[in-house]
């Protein structure tokens, strides 16, 4: 039997190699990620994530339900597993994508200066995705002593204060979403949800528009990142202290999923994306966003390439098996080789980032890409009847493209007249 050769693509995928750093599976392993996260999603501790952002007010959405008392009582429990379910179904629909460092760098360099266009359904690659990405596109500090509280373990009391877990956001699915894709089996209307915002809002009308992303981050927590042997945590079951090394263990003894969900948004279409704030989804959003509009550039605009990576027969077998619906061909998102910079600027860049945050970007992109408010239809607009859509447009750098560039305030002055030309 010979081998299939064409699960792979045709050019060579490079990873992070950090310590501790968020390693990114290679793009012919995406669909049976794909599998692995549509069976976790809604079994424990997966599903409790969703009912817990609900309970604490961080879901995107807050549920409130018309019925009895003892179904009213059960909101946050339903609203997450409503939640979960709709976050399988969009991964069992979802075209797969995987973009590779030097594109990842190029949308944190674009995003850097946010969009101001509404929000475009056009815009979605596909109507359903999960996009992985090679990099971190955000991530978030979070507490040593919180991350360690559970009923499992107890935060150390020597434990130092300075000492915090880096979480990287590595992934997004989403899905076009109406209120009536969340309500409840066979009684529909009965749920009324609510957006988050520090406004407030009335209940969502069913004809909201608009899409749904769920940011994903690492299984891993990133124990192998601390001082290996500092006392962390005490073992609430045997009461022993538990170091780095121990914790590290245990999550590879459990077999820990390799990503899971963090946070979530929803964008209405037709209306502006919300501000930027650091290190939530908000900021993830514009990454994401500003990718989407990178890929839809086309002609002498173009700033990405895309390459399938077909899933041999085997997996295709495994997909109908797990009711995969979407896609099986992952769809490998590179800068244009016009525009890719080159191999050494992007070794320096990787060699400098940290590896669980959003990686250096500046030997690689010199000049940081700008947005531009482009006129698609130029015959139609002295009389307002054309359209306009923000453009990425590349920088233009003289010199070697691997060479930061150089700028000068000084001024050349004749002190005499330059001899006239024969």
């Amino acid at each position: 039997m010979t081998a299939d050769r064409t699960a792979r693509p045709s050019r060579e995928v490079t990873t992070s190699t950090h310590l501790g750093a968020w390693v990114a599976p290679h793009p012919s392993e995406l669909p049976d990620l794909r599998i692995q996260m549509c069976k976790q999603v809604l079994q424990p501790p997966h599903s409790r994530e969703f009912m817990m952002r609900v309970v604490g007010g961080s879901s995107p959405l807050i549920p409130t339900i018309s019925g009895p008392p003892e179904e009213t009582a059960a909101i946050d429990i339903m609203g997450g597993i409503l939640m979960a379910r709709c976050e399988q179904r969009r991964l069992r629909q979802a075209q797969l994508y995987w973009v590779d460092e030097d594109m990842t760098s190029l949308a944190l360099a674009a995003a850097a200066t946010p969009s101001h266009e509404p929000v475009r359904a056009r815009r979605m690659p596909a109507e359903a995705g999960l996009m992985l990405f090679a990099h971190p596109v955000g991530s978030l500090d979070v507490d040593l002593a919180t991350a360690l509280t559970s009923p499992w373990t107890t935060a150390a009391p020597e434990l130092d204060e300075d000492l915090r877990l880096t979480f990287p956001v590595v992934g997004v699915s989403w899905s076009r979403w109406s209120p009536a894709d969340l309500d409840l089996d066979g009684a529909p209307g009965r749920i009324r949800w609510t957006p988050r915002t520090p406004q407030g809002a009335a209940p969502l009308t069913p004809e909201f528009d608009g899409v749904w992303l769920t940011f994903w981050t690492t299984g891993n927590k990133g124990w192998d990142i601390l001082p290996l042997d500092r006392p962390l945590a005490i073992d609430n079951r045997g009461g022993g202290m538990l170091t780095a090394v121990d914790l590290v263990a245990r999550e590879a003894q459990a077999g820990f999923a390799r990503l899971q969900t963090y946070d979530e948004l929803v964008l209405r279409f037709d209306q502006p994306l919300p501000r930027p704030d650091p290190d939530n989804g908000s900021q993830w959003a514009h990454v994401v966003y500003t990718a989407w509009q990178l890929m839809g550039q086309t002609g002498n605009a173009q700033l990405t390439e895309t390459e399938p990576v077909p899933r041999p027969r085997q997996g295709l077998k495994r997909d109908k098996r797990a009711d995969i619906l979407g896609p099986s061909t992952v769809q490998l998102v590179r800068v244009h080789t016009r525009h890719r910079p080159s191999a050494q600027a992007s070794a320096e860049d990787t060699a400098a980032s940290h590896g669980r945050r959003t990686p250096q970007w500046t030997r690689r992109w010199p000049v940081r890409p700008y947005r531009r408010n482009t006129c698609l239809n130029p015959r139609a607009h002295t009389d307002g009847g054309c359209e306009h859509e923000e453009r990425v447009v590349p920088a233009h750098i003289k010199g070697p493209a691997d060479k930061p560039l150089v700028t000068t305030d000084r001024v050349h002055i004749w002190d005499t007249p330059p001899p006239p030309q024969p």
